[in-house]
């Protein structure tokens, strides 16, 4: 099962997160924080992050990603488009529930980039992680795509956020299954549950 459909590869929206990312896309003042935790020379990101790490970041960056695609697509959808109508208000739906998930995506953060991240402050590593998600999603999105984009999240709009976190998190999953080492964007601990 491949989750790539029209050039989108939807594991890619979420696994972009790691700080390597960050040094190349987040604006200046917390890429020059980011080059901070950098691991050192030959030292490996974590192999893993765990199903309820891959949850909690996906619930939490659930705002900056509704923000992110209604921006990349507002000059190719229509006005009567549900982004271009209701972005806005789902996004800070999303963002009522997000602050509660922050716990997780900041220790999938710390996972992915094979360092801890709390020596930012928490203002700062909320703020990076957040403004990486948007930027990966204008880079991510073609605007051939807008349309295909908008309908899928007016369809999942209804969901609760954790319940929307939990669905991409199962589908990135099950989409990475039959990857082979090395292919897939992130790695699920088979411990915890990615089986």
């Amino acid at each position: 099962m491949s989750l790539r459909a029209e050039g989108i590869d939807v594991r890619l929206l979420f696994a972009t997160l790691p700080l390597s990312l960050a040094l190349g896309a987040a604006p200046p003042a917390l890429a020059k924080e980011a080059r901070q935790l950098e691991p050192a020379k030959g030292e490996a990101a974590s192999a893993c992050i765990t199903r309820p790490q891959l949850e909690g970041l996906i619930t939490y960056a659930l705002p900056s990603l509704i923000e992110g695609v209604a921006k990349k697509c507002a000059g190719s959808l229509a006005e009567s488009s549900f982004l271009r109508r209701s972005a806005p208000a789902l996004a800070e739906r999303y963002r009522l529930d997000s602050d509660r998930h922050w716990p997780m995506a900041r220790a999938a953060v710390t996972s992915m980039a094979g360092t801890d991240i709390s020596s930012l402050g928490e203002t700062t590593e909320k703020a990076m992680v957040t403004s990486i998600v948007g930027v990966a999603i204008a880079e991510s999105i073609k605007p051939s795509d807008c349309g295909s984009v908008d309908e899928a999240v007016e369809l999942l709009s209804p969901l609760p956020a954790a319940n929307l976190g939990k669905l991409t998190a199962m589908l990135a999953i099950l989409g990475s299954k039959d990857d082979q080492p090395g292919e897939s964007a992130f790695a699920i601990c088979p411990a915890a549950g990615g089986e």
